[in-house]
């Protein structure tokens, strides 16, 4: 696929706009066509130019136009059609009568088109009576949109184009930095992790705050990577993603820029002297301690809040922590969101069919995932001398930021997963050199780790279908994880004694033979 020229690209996003601006206007709600068409046009060829600009700097590869263009065109197809669909066969609720996944995106859209209604400034939009945005960057630019573009009618369609456009850019300048970083292998299974994962698509294709700040995300990471390569459109980039996550949602900006401040101490300071390295080590041990002191009594509430959530939601969770003993009651919590979504569940919950896809769409994405990042956590600390100390750092964020999620949100099955998503390009990263990895030395430990996993769905499988379905006798709760753990010991174990004895066989042939020649 070759590049294009500069009028190429713009006659390409022009035509692509107008034509999709029209579908788009067709469907969303009544009002003046040509305010809608233009509106959707506008906002839909300067999102396509930009892709194709991005696209092109990136190194213009046939694969790389494909991640892009799913990225794009995925998340607002399934935002279009689940706006459509959810009205007539989603549940009777209002935020579903109107086609919105989320009761945060239903209150945050409805709030900045009153506030275009009302004729208020859009400083308005950060001011503490709109309580369902946090912070007000999404709800203000919401509220810009509808007054600049849309004053006729409110048109939700506007904001899931700037959602999807957000992602789609980055991931083109996140797989330019994995690429540059690592190699292209790794950043196109890592690429397509991001752009395919549920999750990401779900949360992508709703007016939610995950799609912007995972493509900022995806943008600030190359901004690091790519800092002394391509200079001043890196670090533009790096300073303007990070604006725009600390306007959508500071906490996440806060975590992130902690994440990208570790990177670049590790990737550009510390390998010039043993100066930078034990002073980037003690800073961050300092500022480690300061976050840890400063933010604890905010997650002590809100975990208090989100576990009393998920114990009134779920009365066998209070079961199970009355039995275990109060003690365990943050681990058992912990455990369970970090399960969430629980697949068995989705699939044998008695849900209706739009929702039950989604769930198990969601669930299913979580648990193919999963055991790739344990892989990678387990494995990590064997990767090559110029990649350890970057990826080392990179899975001990990750595992703390699943941590923190599910303590954060309990058992919650939108909450959790959702902070979750936040991260998914240091997860993709992570999960994709797991992957290439295992494949690249044969490596039975991966296969291993999705061996626990079948154990734990299939003993959980039983114990929810046997508490739905009542097909069959239904084992205790403590009797599923103790054989849950038993077979897995098992597993990983056995894994252990061949390892071991397949190094003890190479060490008896070296000491028998004479050590082999170097090549």
């Amino acid at each position: 696929m070759n590049a294009m020229n500069g009028r190429t690209r713009l006659f390409s996003a022009l035509g692509g706009g107008a034509v999709l601006g029209a579908v788009l206007t067709a469907l969303g709600p009544a009002g003046n066509f040509w305010i809608g068409w233009l509106s959707s046009t506008l906002l839909l060829s300067l999102s396509l130019w930009g892709l194709i600009f991005a696209w092109q700097k990136a190194g213009a590869g046939r694969t790389l136009a494909w991640m892009v263009a799913l990225a794009f065109f995925l998340r607002l197809g399934v935002g279009v059609l689940v706006m459509e669909l959810l009205p007539e066969y989603g549940y009777d609720t209002l935020t579903q009568n109107r086609g919105y996944l989320f009761y945060d995106a239903f209150r945050r859209d409805n709030q900045a088109w009153d506030i275009v209604k009302a004729q208020e400034p859009l400083l308005k939009s950060f001011a503490e009576e709109f309580k369902t945005d946090q912070y007000g960057g999404l709800l203000a630019t919401s509220a810009f949109v509808y007054r600049y573009l849309s004053p006729d009618v409110q048109r939700p369609f506007l904001i899931l184009i700037l959602g999807a456009f957000t992602t789609a850019l980055g991931t083109a300048f996140f797989w330019r930095g994995v690429r540059f970083r690592f190699n292209e292998r790794l950043a196109t299974l890592a690429g397509w992790i991001m752009v395919l994962y549920p999750d990401s698509i779900l949360f992508g294709s709703s007016q939610m705050r995950e799609p912007f700040l995972i493509g900022l995300t995806g943008i600030a990471l190359w901004g690091v990577l790519a800092y002394f390569k391509d200079k001043w459109a890196a670090r533009a980039g790096l300073v303007l993603s990070l604006a725009g996550m600390l306007l959508v949602s500071s906490r996440v900006a806060v975590a992130v820029a902690g994440v990208l401040v570790v990177w670049f101490w590790a990737e550009h300071l510390a390998p010039r002297s043993r100066a930078w390295a034990w002073g980037g080590a003690l800073a961050l041990l300092v500022g480690g301690v300061g976050v840890a002191y400063f933010g604890w009594d905010w997650l002590r509430d809100a975990f208090l809040w989100d576990a009393n959530r998920t114990e009134a939601a779920q009365g066998w969770v209070v079961k199970i922590i009355q039995e275990a003993g109060e003690q365990f009651r943050l681990p058992i919590l912990a455990a369970y969101g970090l399960a969430q979504p629980v697949l068995p569940a989705a699939i044998a919950d008695d849900a209706i069919l739009i929702w039950k896809v989604i769930a198990i769409f969601r669930a299913a994405g979580w648990y193919a995932l999963a055991p790739l990042l344990l892989y990678a956590f387990f494995t990590v600390w064997k990767a090559a001398p110029e990649e350890k100390r970057i990826l080392l750092w990179t899975a001990g964020f990750v595992l703390v930021w699943l941590l923190i999620s599910s303590i954060r949100a309990g058992g919650d099955l939108w909450d959790n997963p959702r902070y979750r998503v936040t991260f998914i390009p240091f997860m993709a990263l992570l999960a994709g050199w797991g992957v290439l990895r295992a494949w690249d030395r044969r490596d039975w430990w991966l296969v291993r780790w999705l061996l626990v996993e079948i154990i734990f769905l299939g003993y959980f499988t039983n114990w929810y279908f046997s508490r739905y379905f009542h097909l069959w006798k239904r084992l205790p709760f403590w009797q599923n994880v103790l054989m849950i753990s038993v077979l897995s010991a098992v597993v990983l174990g056995s894994g252990l004694l061949w390892d071991a004895g397949k190094g003890l066989y190479r060490r008896l042939r070296e000491k028998e033979h004479g050590h082999p020649r170097a090549d």
